[in-house]
């Protein structure tokens, strides 16, 4: 362990190859820390925790989306961070999201690996808080943050992006999602997972056609919208109010692909919940390589001619 200061962050950090683990200290910085936190979570096997004594972040969920791993503020620092909760967090990280995919035996493991699916049959009325469940997680999210930020008034873009997370409920709902985790420009929703088919994939799928539609009635913005949607199926422990406390292998796993590894504009589903995808719509899917030793498929886009 070692400090350094912000200005000598960049430096210090290309000395390194592997997983490294960093904490920001928000009162460190005159200006803007939200650049560097966006440097950060583009960066492979880097992992940070924010640190933020003056209580400057009003989201914190903002900064799960951004991709921190821990947060402590106020009198937490001093009392909290120490070795302890260091060794918790770098647990957390090599059981759930570092990627060790270059090394064949973890390959190997990962294809040996099988999730025992625990299906609800009944939807959301037989959902029980604290309860795991097997769910399909869809993750969704704007891309050109930073343009929109700069382009648009505070009020006008909160407005445009209240349309957006409209649209993006209305239709989820309409498929059985509910939405789960929401931050302005994106969020989670959760389609509970009956054993025999995934809704969710015709959902991700109609939200990317109807897009264009959505863009000339509805949309706030004064130009076509682009985001990104990844669809996983897996397990974790349902609550109902999430604070960014929950933490399981499924929703790091939807995380990690929308923010690392989805391009602008598309849609990718993971070959655990393509095999249950709708087979009338199995065919606009093709393979769009492997992300952390797991397959995955993009959407084929539609032709726009311009």
């Amino acid at each position: 362990m070692f400090s350094l200061p912000t200005s000598e962050l960049r430096k210090g950090l290309s000395q390194y190859s592997g997983p490294v683990l960093v904490y920001i200290d928000l009162s460190g910085f005159s200006a803007s820390w939200e650049k560097t936190l966006a440097m950060l979570s583009k960066r492979q096997h880097i992992y940070y925790g924010v640190l933020d004594p003056k209580k400057q972040v009003k989201n914190v969920m903002e900064l799960v989306f951004g991709g921190a791993v821990d947060y402590l503020c106020g009198t937490q620092i001093a009392h909290e961070l120490g070795i302890k909760r260091i060794k918790k967090i770098t647990a957390y990280l090599k059981k759930y999201r570092i990627d060790y995919s270059q090394t064949a035996d973890h390959e190997k493991k990962i294809a040996a690996k099988s999730i025992e699916y625990i299906p609800v049959a009944g939807g959301w009325q037989d959902i029980v808080p604290g309860t795991e469940y097997t769910f399909s997680i869809m993750f969704v999210e704007l891309d050109d943050q930073q343009e929109m930020e700069k382009k648009y008034g505070k009020k006008n873009l909160e407005s445009a992006l209240e349309v957006f997370r409209r649209y993006i409920e209305r239709n989820s709902t309409a498929f059985g999602g509910r939405l789960w985790m929401w931050s302005r420009f994106g969020g989670i929703v959760l389609f509970p997972f009956n054993a025999e088919d995934s809704t969710a994939v015709l959902c991700g799928f109609r939200l990317m056609l109807y897009k264009f539609m959505h863009d000339v009635e509805e949309s706030f913005f004064p130009h076509f919208i682009s985001f990104r949607i990844a669809l996983h199926l897996g397990n974790m422990k349902y609550q109902e109010n999430n604070t960014g406390e929950v933490i399981s292998d499924s929703i790091n796993s939807i995380f990690h692909i929308g923010k690392k590894f989805a391009e602008p504009g598309n849609l990718y589903v993971t070959q655990e919940i393509f095999n249950y995808a709708p087979a009338p719509i199995k065919s606009y899917f093709k393979s769009a390589g492997t992300f952390e030793s797991r397959p995955i498929l993009k959407m084929r886009r539609p032709i726009i001619e311009t």
